[in-house]
């Protein structure tokens, strides 16, 4: 793999191996991902997004799930008019049966007692850019606010002693002060994401604070091999090798890197980290299973390992970053 672009290319063909039928967590950075594709890379990739998109939309039985469902590439492809309308209706009503916690957050999947009464850092990638993108092309201003409340409420409540924690739980009204370092992947790249909407607009420069003050903390807590631990400023940890894709990608987006600088040695490790973690066949290893909300800091500290969505999803859009910004891997 010796540029960017042939990374890109070999995270998407084994991407493709996983069928959406439903949705989980995750899965939505795996469909952006893919969605970054250039006119250049194998053909078919856009087609098939659309296809996994439309049989969902069209076949799958209505559940909670809906609410997981890759929002802002749903906006996107109905806008441009490569997805019926019917994807994004069954999204946004999937959204708008839910309770809203007092962060301003959805009370995701309630229907499974784990996740009942609480908010996962996760949700902050994909949930409020999804909302705000949603808004903007309905011309529901209403609901782009709400989206930036949802993100900056959300990522207070989580907000703990040495970062942001992956759980807050609204019946206490406290978080599980656990500083989940894929957790801050996903919040930085999807406040990013948001900010390439809303900038501009009341409270979006609280946004862009919280994503810096993200990207500087994981800048300062990388370990020497590139990678960063499981709970930060944890040594003891086993290393989460998805970090460093999320990482890359935000450090190199569009809406930050004109204004903040990731240090060199810390890039060069993480994009180190990110080609050492994909094999052969176009796989991200080393990328932690499901983390379901818990007390316990344990299962944080040490958990299994398996090929996933979003580990690939994390490091497709890794990938583009460097290619557009750069063409090559350093």
């Amino acid at each position: 793999m010796s540029t960017a672009n042939d990374l890109f290319a070999l995270l998407a063909a084994r991407t493709r191996a996983w069928q959406f039928y439903n949705w989980y967590w995750g899965d939505a950075i795996a469909i952006d991902g893919l969605l970054e594709a250039r006119r250049d890379d194998e053909p078919g990739i856009r087609t098939w997004v659309v296809e996994q998109l439309t049989r969902w939309a069209t076949t799958a039985p209505d559940n909670y799930d809906d609410v997981l469902a890759p929002g802002r590439a749903i906006v996107n492809l109905v806008s441009s008019k490569d997805l019926d309308r019917r994807a994004l209706d069954r999204f946004i009503n999937a959204v708008d049966r839910l309770p809203v916690l007092d962060c301003g957050m959805p009370a995701l999947e309630p229907h499974r007692p784990v996740y009942r009464f609480g908010a996962c850092i996760d949700a902050l990638y994909h949930l409020p850019v999804a909302l705000a993108a949603h808004g903007r092309y309905v011309g529901d201003e209403k609901r782009i606010h709400r989206a930036i409340h949802m993100a900056v409420a959300t990522s207070d409540a989580l907000a703990c002693e040495g970062g942001w924690a992956q759980w807050y739980d609204a019946a206490q009204r406290r978080n599980n002060g656990i500083p989940w370092s894929r957790g801050v992947g996903w919040a930085v790249l999807g406040l990013l994401d948001l900010l390439e909407i809303v900038d501009g607009l009341p409270g979006s420069e609280r946004v862009r604070e919280i994503a810096v003050a993200m990207l500087e903390l994981l800048a300062k807590t990388q370990g020497d091999d590139g990678n960063w631990p499981g709970v930060l400023g944890d040594d003891e940890a086993m290393v989460e090798t998805s970090t460093a894709a999320f990482f890359i990608a935000s450090a190199r987006h569009p809406t930050i890197k004109a204004t903040w600088k990731a240090p060199s040695d810390v890039l060069e490790r993480a994009v180190a980290s990110l080609k050492r973690a994909v094999d052969s066949e176009g796989v991200a290893r080393g990328v932690s299973c499901d983390i379901l909300p818990s007390w316990d800091i344990e299962g944080y500290r040490r958990f299994r390992c398996e090929p996933s969505p979003w580990g690939q999803g994390a490091a497709l859009r890794a990938a583009s970053a460097l290619r557009d910004d750069e063409g090559d891997c350093p």
